[in-house]
């Protein structure tokens, strides 16, 4: 019983992925990465003046069938087969392209700051150094004889 129930946990657990979009494209915008069949949530750059996406799409198969629910903020493709809900695609809609938070590029030098008389700090913080070692180990373990 436990050999079945190993054989049915090891080959007949996976994740499976409903991919039903093989191709999609926005007529009025770009999308912000490439399209995916994978991916389910996308934003959608619309041309300024739309408030509607406007898109080509080809199923995987051609017997399934699309819904579309759109509001102000996004648009929803359900994909359907024989009135069963296979997947949803997220479409949410952005009129304006964000700026990236990150800089692509860096070709500017860093400042460098030079600290006056550094040379000296460190000779100095060096030398004071040296001076206490040399006074604790070399003539602090020299013993006193009492006469």
């Amino acid at each position: 019983m436990k050999k079945l129930f190993f054989f049915l946990l090891l080959f007949l657990s996976f994740n499976v992925n409903a991919e039903t979009i093989k191709h999609f494209e926005v007529l009025n915008g770009k999308l912000s990465i490439p399209f995916d069949s994978k991916v389910n949530d996308y934003t959608v750059y619309l041309v300024e003046g739309e408030t509607k996406i406007k898109a080509n799409y080809n199923l995987i198969d051609e017997k399934n069938t699309v819904e579309i629910k759109e509001d102000n903020e996004k648009a929803v493709y359900t994909v359907f087969n024989n009135n069963e809900e296979l997947e949803k695609y997220t479409f949410y809609k952005n009129i304006v392209e964000d700026v990236p938070v990150f800089k692509e590029s860096n070709n500017s030098k860093p400042e460098v700051k030079k600290i006056k008389y550094l040379e000296f700090y460190v000779f100095g913080t060096c030398a004071f150094i040296i001076l206490i070692l040399f006074k604790v180990i070399v003539l602090g373990f020299k013993k006193k004889h009492k006469i």
